[in-house]
């Protein structure tokens, strides 16, 4: 029997739980099930938020642990976290001759590429393969001559159906985001405060937390009082069960990249309103799989979740055509091969 590959995975894991600690926790747990020897090198090891300092200082002592690693997985976002927590363990798994695999997953990608893609781009070359979820960072890389390809997240969509559930008798609106600015909850605040006027017994649930929740809160009672509920950090299930007794759930986010909460949303049969920023375009086609606003226009927000109201048939129409697109834009978690996956996919080269 040949040996186990060893994989070591560069992330942040959970706790605390998001989007892509909850990612790294999924890719580590498949990799070992498809085989690997799987060494965890996690860059945010105390749970929460410290002194980025300090959480780097913790990051040089742990990538000894990637000696004798026959491939490394490094997770990428933007700004100052790509340059300590992406490209020191790239340059350290070189000078251990280790192949690196980077797995950007920032949705601020366009920006912070147009100021920092001089200092960005050699650091994305020394890489063997750059791994990205969706098309719309594969081109986004593509204008400053990055050969970025597409492998899409991991999903366990075991969780997400919407079969039993009767339709909410009032309208329930649900946004699963952190309570962080780029997220954009304070948007759909205001929006539901436009809704209200048109729909007086809505609600909104709001699951996550973030620098911004008492701020929010403060925000909500002004806009809407008694009708926005914050629920803080949910387990998949909870979440879920929101999603499945939600007439929308809404992503009023800033700037995104390949929202794994729409992709879950569009699983539970649950229609998705969202600004059309970044690559949420590339997943949702307006008034086909969902309904679309342009970016930051609360007046055409609040009126496509008013439709789903007032036009039902519509509105379970372009969920069913959203639930039979949703599986091209995820790997499901019990699907065997991720790690071939990653083999194949870094292998590629653009013609």
């Amino acid at each position: 029997m040949p040996p186990k590959p060893k994989v070591a995975v560069v992330a942040a894991f959970p706790p605390p739980p998001g989007g892509m600690t909850h990612q790294a926790a999924m890719l580590a747990e498949i990799l070992a099930r498809d085989g690997a020897d799987v060494v965890r090198i996690n860059t945010n090891p105390f749970g929460r938020r410290k002194p980025r300092w300090r959480r780097f200082a913790h990051l040089l002592s742990d990538l000894r642990n990637l000696r004798g690693a026959d491939l490394a997985l490094i997770f990428a976002g933007s700004y100052a976290s790509f340059f300590a927590f992406s490209a020191v363990p790239l340059f350290a798994a070189r000078l251990a001759r280790v192949p690196v695999v980077l797995m950007y997953k920032g949705g601020m990608a366009p920006y912070f590429l147009t100021r920092w893609h001089p200092l960005v781009n050699p650091v994305m070359r020394s890489a063997q393969a750059v791994l990205v979820p969706g098309q719309f960072l594969r081109e986004t890389f593509g204008r400053y001559d990055v050969d970025a390809r597409v492998l899409p997240d991991i999903i366990d969509d075991r969780l997400f159906s919407r079969d039993g559930v009767a339709p909410p008798e009032k309208p329930i609106l649900v946004v699963a985001r952190n309570l962080e600015p780029i997220y954009g909850v304070d948007l759909a605040i205001a929006a539901f405060g436009l809704v209200r006027e048109t729909l007086p017994d809505a609600e909104l649930h709001i699951a996550g937390d973030g620098s911004l929740r008492r701020k929010l809160e403060v925000m909500a009672e002004h806009v809407a009082p008694g009708a926005v509920f914050f629920h803080g950090r949910l387990s998949p299930n909870e979440i879920v069960s929101r999603y499945r007794h939600a007439t929308a759930v809404l992503n009023p986010a800033r700037f995104d990249n390949h929202p794994n909460s729409v992709i879950e949303a569009m699983l539970c049969g649950t229609p998705v309103v969202a600004f059309a920023v970044g690559g949420v375009p590339y997943l949702l086609e307006d008034g086909v799989t969902a309904y679309l606003a342009p970016p930051y226009d609360l007046e055409i927000f609040a009126c496509q979740i008013i439709r789903i109201q007032t036009d039902p048939g519509e509105a379970a129409a372009i969920a069913e055509r959203a639930a039979r697109r949703v599986p091209e834009f995820y790997w499901p978690y019990e699907k065997p091969g991720y790690l071939e996956a990653i083999l194949e996919t870094a292998a590629h080269r653009s013609p």
